[in-house]
């Protein structure tokens, strides 16, 4: 890969390259809510670096080859990719959601049970299994936390 390119489609979170005797490391600045997927870093040498409470420096660490860095370059760019979708997925279903209870909050219920969606192939969004961040088990507390409250929410109404 031509170097400008990657340094192009990644300057926002490019943070330093550095040479250390016969490898590599690229240190990239993510917020701290994205998903680095093992099947992203395959033969990279993944490291967790500092962090805040907004963002993390990771470092991709691989030998100083030709092929192994166009690796790395590959996959810095398809994690960028997967997680700014994944925020666009989210910020689009939480616009659904509100759309869809602004709906049922003006609609009578009659009308409402009438209330159709054609969706042919439907799937959940969910975070896959094979995440390598180390916030699984925060992941997994969220989501009970998120069922609790949609629980109590539900007993209240």
């Amino acid at each position: 890969m031509i170097y400008y390119n990657f340094i192009k489609d990644t300057k926002q979170y490019l943070k330093s390259v550095r040479v250390i005797k016969d490898y590599i490391s690229f240190d990239m600045i993510f917020p701290n809510t994205w998903s680095i997927l093992k099947n992203h870093t395959k033969d990279i040498e993944v490291i967790k670096n500092e962090s805040d409470e907004n963002k993390v420096v990771i470092s991709f660490v691989t030998p100083f080859e030709e092929e192994s860095i166009d690796n790395v370059e590959d996959s810095i760019k398809n994690i960028v990719k997967y997680n700014i979708e994944r925020e666009e997925k989210e910020k689009l279903f939480k616009n659904k959601v509100q759309e869809l209870k602004s709906i049922f909050e003006s609609q009578k219920l009659d009308s409402l049970k009438s209330l159709k969606f054609d969706i042919e192939d439907f799937t959940l969004l969910k975070n896959s299994d094979n995440e390598f961040t180390e916030g699984d088990k925060q992941g997994d507390d969220d989501v009970k936390s998120r069922n609790r409250e949609e629980q109590e929410e539900h007993q209240q109404s």
